[in-house]
């Protein structure tokens, strides 16, 4: 059995749930916004992998990611109004958790191997992955999934079931409202305790339980084992700032590792090519006769030995260059991201030495002396806070350009966004205004035929006379038809006919001929 193999779940209670927060989840996003995204180092979201998403709606079967008219926090905030739920008052320190965010996960490769088969991923941030196909693997347990959730917590109770296979590895997203009743009326309400009990201990016991569930029910039927308990075992949790500072260590020396094995294998390439001059040299010395045969065939033969033996070297120095060097770049990730948590905190610390009276007291004058001394401290003391409040006053001005930077993005968006919708109301008030002519007009039989003559007769080619109340005469038309288009569909050519009819019909000119 391969321990490595483990299923994974993370719950998260939540007092709220924002519409980014839901966007994500459905990745109800632009192009734009998906390169916003992945400017962050930590993020990868595979553009061409994302029409793989999918999501398993109320009725238990598996649909396109986002195709619910609703968005995510519309449908919470509907089920929780069905619930009676009200959130304590806006100014107070403390809310109930009304909702719980589901992560459920596994092995890297084992998830990969469920979504994508034996086909070939590429990992890299920006490549093309549109060849890839979704297996029935990941449905299949995505389903299984979704059906343990239900048994736990109700099938209307799921608000959300998003399975993501744009990211590094495949996952799940479950947001679920946690339903209880009420001792007195027996009335369903928003009850976190009913599901994850009263106080840590309980949530703690119910949550290997829910792993050990999880487990029998899902895990096993996939090769996922349950993950290791921590109980037992002696297990410590690093502060951030000693996090960083073993990392920073790990990082040192698998960077002198890797200029080691660097440096021999450019000793071992060295010495490889010297062997290869030296093979050389004594072929050359046996064609101009300065060497025996048998002379020749020792020394080829140890020579040959020597290549054998320095080129096993080399690539096993290789192999193990490049795992060194696949360990370093994690690490150097790792240091990033923690980085980036602890930045404000570490950007603040001052190195300073602390004071110390480096001259002895008088005999006489000590009181001066003392003075003396506690203005000398206080005046290092001044100095360092006005270096921390410096700091501070810059790192705070950064966050706040960082924010009227991103509302300045939101709000180039939002107004994009408005135009787009002025210019769709505008597209809709004219095809409704056009559809309320044309019901007009088919009312009257006399027009109604006179529309279909004309756009019968430009859709087989034919001539066509249009006339619209009194005159005579035949002219050719100042409105040139132009025929169907190259790569025009039979079905919008058609549409587009009739719509060219009407106008014609309904225009007051004299009677012409049109082609």
């Amino acid at each position: 059995m391969n321990t490595d193999i483990k299923q994974a779940m993370h719950v998260e209670a939540g007092k709220s749930f924002g519409t980014a927060e839901a966007n994500e989840n459905e990745r109800r996003w632009n192009d734009d916004k998906i390169d916003r995204k992945n400017q962050d180092p930590t993020n990868h979201y595979d553009k061409s992998r994302m029409g793989l998403n999918f999501e398993i709606g109320p009725d238990g079967k598996i649909h396109p990611l986002g195709y619910q008219q609703k968005s995510l926090e519309v449908r919470l905030m509907d089920r929780l109004a069905e619930l009676g739920w009200h959130p304590f008052k806006a100014d107070s320190k403390i809310q109930p958790n009304c909702c719980a965010r589901f992560i459920f996960g596994g092995n890297h490769d084992r998830t990969l191997e469920m979504a994508f088969g034996d086909q070939t991923v590429n990992p890299d941030k920006g490549a093309d992955n549109s060849h890839l196909r979704r297996c029935s693997e990941i449905e299949q347990w995505a389903k299984d999934v979704y059906d343990w959730c239900a048994r736990r917590y109700g099938q209307k109770d799921i608000i959300g079931f998003q399975i993501h296979l744009d990211e590094s590895s495949p996952h799940i997203h479950a947001l679920i409202v946690p339903v209880g009743q009420r001792a007195k009326s027996g009335r369903e309400c928003v009850m976190w305790s009913a599901k994850f009990g009263k106080n840590r201990y309980e949530y703690g016991r119910i949550l290997r339980e829910m792993h050990t569930s999880l487990y029998e029910e899902v895990g096993s039927k996939y090769g996922l084992e349950r993950g290791d308990s921590i109980e037992g075992r002696h297990v410590s949790h690093l502060s951030k700032r000693d996090y960083i500072r073993k990392l920073t260590h790990e990082a040192r020396q698998a960077e002198k590792a890797v200029k080691g094995l660097q440096s021999m294998i450019r000793r071992l390439e060295a010495q490889i090519l010297n062997y290869k001059s030296q093979l050389d040299e004594v072929e050359e010395k046996l064609a101009s006769g300065r060497i025996t045969l048998d002379k020749y065939d020792a020394r080829k033969a140890d020579l040959l030995k020597l290549i054998a033996e320095y080129q096993t070297k080399l690539e096993d120095k290789a192999g193990k260059l490049q795992a060194k060097e696949q360990e370093l770049d994690r690490m150097t990730r790792d240091m990033e991201r923690v980085g980036r948590i602890v930045q404000p905190f570490r950007n603040h610390r001052i190195d300073f030495d602390p004071p110390r009276i480096t001259t002895k007291p008088p005999i006489f004058g000590v009181d001066k002396w003392l003075d003396e001394q506690n203005r000398s401290i206080a005046s290092r003391f001044v100095k360092i806070v006005r270096q921390i409040e410096a700091l501070y006053r810059k790192d705070a001005e950064q966050q706040v350009q960082a924010v009227q930077r991103n509302a300045l993005v939101d709000y180039r968006e939002i107004k994009r966004l408005r135009q787009e919708n002025a210019r769709l109301t505008d597209l809709n008030d004219n095809q409704t205004a056009l559809m309320q002519e044309f019901l007009d007009q088919m009312a009257e039989p006399s027009v109604r035929e006179r529309i279909f003559s004309i756009a019968d007769a430009l859709i087989g080619g034919h001539s066509a006379a249009v006339s619209s109340g009194g005159g005579g005469g035949n002219s050719d038309s100042d409105l040139r038809w132009d025929g169907r288009r190259p790569d025009e569909e039979e079905e919008a050519y058609r549409r587009r006919c009739l719509i060219y009819a009407i106008r014609k019909v309904n225009r007051p000119h004299k009677k012409s001929i049109h082609r």
